[in-house]
């Protein structure tokens, strides 16, 4: 049994539970600010975008 995962975890939810309010609502616009930069840099610097292929070398 993996008991100290368990215990981790609920520890875990236990201190989410009594976060304020206004802490989750920050913790909410920087996970969109990472998103958005996130997103952002994949759209700009795939290799699809840019239509390079990818050379095999055989």
């Amino acid at each position: 049994m993996p008991t100290l995962p368990v215990l981790s975890a609920l520890a875990c939810l236990y201190l989410m539970t009594n976060l304020s309010v206004e802490t989750w609502l920050r913790f909410l616009a920087w996970m969109a600010v990472g998103l958005a930069v996130y997103l952002g840099y994949g759209r700009r610097n795939n290799r699809l975008a840019r239509q390079e292929t990818i050379e095999t070398g055989s």
